[in-house]
């Protein structure tokens, strides 16, 4: 299996760009962070581009619930 990732980043913290919610329903922020390498049965895979669906949009808005905490990164519909 082939992979873009140069060899001298495997098995290590990476940096990335994310948008990230500080607070319910406030604009989000683009900030660096901090990635950690993959744990036993997870993959690192690049990300060119994500989107907010409809249940992201509802959390993110949400001030109290059972999944009410911030900072969180929103985005599980990845391409790339």
């Amino acid at each position: 299996m082939e992979h873009n990732l140069p060899s001298d980043m495997a098995g290590k913290t990476i940096r990335c760009k994310a948008a990230v919610a500080r607070e319910a329903g406030k604009p989000l922020i683009l900030e660096e962070i901090q990635v950690l390498p993959p744990e036993p049965g997870e993959v690192r895979i690049k990300i060119l581009c994500t989107s907010l669906c409809h249940t992201d949009v509802t959390w993110w808005k949400l001030k109290a619930g059972p999944i009410d905490f911030f900072p969180r990164i929103f985005g599980h519909e990845a391409a790339g």
